[in-house]
């Protein structure tokens, strides 16, 4: 089980299904694309992430000896890493079969570039094999994937992000009247 074996197996399947699938849909950055990143046998799994134009996840891959074909996609299991407990959702997809994802983008528009979404996710990563002190140990443990994280409410981001989103003008909330008299649409 070659760990980068796999990231090229995974990185093969949503490049096509980014290609084949979601070409042209709104919700792409473009700035960015299908890369693995980080895969590393844990525990005799696979783990590492997956970054792509419309989601950041960190991918769990099946030990020799597991199957998870009897598993249902979308059913969730909590599994243990030296930082906390993450919970994952299991999914299938052509050309990896399955797999389990905790989501941690979802949208990838705050990113830059494709080495700004590398530096989250090995801020990430490093954070994700670092013991726990305290009590705190079990933080993940209630949150479900496909959450969709804020990147300003993620603590592994890169510091120059979260200055740049600290910074950032919230857009005035736009008021009925507003929209009635047609204000939202920008003098040309």
């Amino acid at each position: 089980m070659d760990p980068q074996q796999n990231a090229a197996r995974v990185a093969a399947a949503f490049t096509r299904l980014h290609h084949e699938q979601l070409a042209g849909i709104p919700v792409l950055n473009n700035r960015l694309r299908v890369e693995c990143f980080g895969f590393q046998l844990y525990r005799g799994r696979v783990v590492g992430i997956l970054i792509t134009p419309w989601l950041m996840n960190l991918i769990l891959l099946p030990a020799k000896e597991e199957d998870w074909i009897g598993l249902k996609p979308g059913s969730k299991q909590e599994h243990r890493f030296p930082a906390s407990n993450f919970l994952f959702m299991l999914n299938r997809v052509d050309g990896i079969g399955c797999y389990q994802a905790h989501s941690l983008y979802s949208s990838m528009y705050d990113f830059r570039s494709q080495e700004h979404a590398r530096e989250a996710a090995q801020s990430f990563l490093r954070a994700m094999m670092v013991e726990a002190g305290g009590s705190d140990g079990n933080r993940y443990a209630g949150e479900s994937p496909g959450r969709i994280l804020s990147a300003a409410a993620n603590p592994y981001l890169p510091e120059r992000l979260e200055v740049e989103l600290a910074t950032r003008a919230e857009p005035e909330a736009l008021t009925r009247r507003d929209l009635l008299r047609g204000s939202f649409i920008a003098p040309e």
